[in-house]
């Protein structure tokens, strides 16, 4: 078998020095026209890849990022993935997938792996993991971006949707439609995006007589579990605004259980707008997070850190979206 070429077995069929080559390879530097021709025709003709182990090296940089997440059964994480993943690729990078189940010591435990593997940075998701251990790894030069779920680490860029907006903007709506009686199942207590969309329902249902909150958890069960409770408390309700879609899916499943028509006895708004919103029973009305942004953008800023750019604003909050379908109607 013949040996792997080299940078220098370019650089000798193409007639310049490995110098040239690497900077041409690397996009560094000044390479006149006719050179560069020179040296790709070299690589073509050899078949070289560069070794990325050793470039690494030399750069700091092995091009590969990471994003840890609480679980993969959520479908709004795998539209998280498609937005890091495309904008990894389009940018000569690869991404590492991490699932800490919620895990405080698995997460510091990835962290410390990526760190030592010399992944360049991680994007998070919904960490546990205590502020000030996440922050000595930014201390030590690691590049961390929250994304979706805030944490209380002031020194970490973020990148999210309004959930404050976005909880005001499904209250409202309910409302509009003449709702006076309208239940919120919230997510898990603990996570700040629960508290900005109760904080968004509230903000709306001004009279404090009116408001009806019931914790979830963010699943099906937990939507489906504190629906089943408030019909047993016996509380007049004629909509619900669910903390996000997985959630509503158990509100609706509890409401038909009861007996209860949606949206002809009780409607139903809730927040996130995936994929499989539209093809529920009925159709979901809800609050679109631009998940598939909201990961590009905390991409290109991890991107940007790894590569020594200084990020002057550190929240970034992005606008959600109504999306009209059929599971909420004017109250007769």
């Amino acid at each position: 078998m013949s040996a792997r070429p080299t940078i220098y077995d370019v650089a000798q069929l193409a007639g310049v020095s490995t110098a040239t080559v690497s900077r041409a390879l690397n996009g560094t530097g000044q390479i006149a026209p006719a050179t560069r021709v020179a040296i790709e025709a070299a690589v073509a003709k050899l078949g070289y890849r560069p070794n990325t182990i050793a470039r690494s090296l030399v750069t700091k940089s092995t091009e590969t990022i990471a994003f840890l997440l609480p679980d993969i059964t959520n479908p709004f994480y795998a539209e998280l993935v498609a937005g890091i993943q495309e904008y990894a690729l389009a940018h000569d990078h690869t991404m590492l997938l991490c699932t800490t189940e919620g895990n405080a010591e698995r997460e510091e435990q990835y962290l410390e792996l990526l760190r030592s593997k010399q992944v360049d940075g991680a994007l998070v998701d919904g960490l546990v993991l205590p502020p000030d251990r996440i922050a000595r790894f930014v201390k030590d030069g690691f590049p961390i971006v929250c994304l979706d779920r805030d944490i209380a680490a002031k020194s970490i860029p973020v990148v999210q949707v309004d959930n404050r907006l976005g909880g005001r903007l499904a209250t409202d709506y309910l409302l509009g439609l003449g709702h006076r009686h309208i239940a919120h199942v919230t997510g898990a207590k603990a996570l700040q995006i629960s508290q900005d969309r109760l904080a968004g329902f509230r903000d709306a249902q001004t009279d404090p007589g009116l408001r009806l909150i019931v914790e979830g958890d963010f699943t099906e069960a937990g939507g489906y579990e504190a629906t089943r409770d408030l019909i047993g408390s016996g509380v007049d309700f004629t909509a619900v605004f669910a903390a996000n879609d997985l959630s509503a899916l158990g509100v609706i499943t509890a409401l038909v259980e009861s007996g209860r028509r949606v949206p002809q006895d009780v409607s139903v708004v809730g927040f996130d707008d995936l994929r499989l919103s539209a093809y529920t029973s009925p159709p979901l009305t809800t609050i679109r997070q631009p998940a598939f942004e909201i990961a590009q953008r905390a991409t290109e800023i991890l991107i940007d850190l790894t590569r020594g750019k200084r990020i002057r604003k550190l929240r970034h909050l992005l606008p959600p979206e109504l999306v009209v379908r059929r599971s909420a109607v004017r109250r007769p």
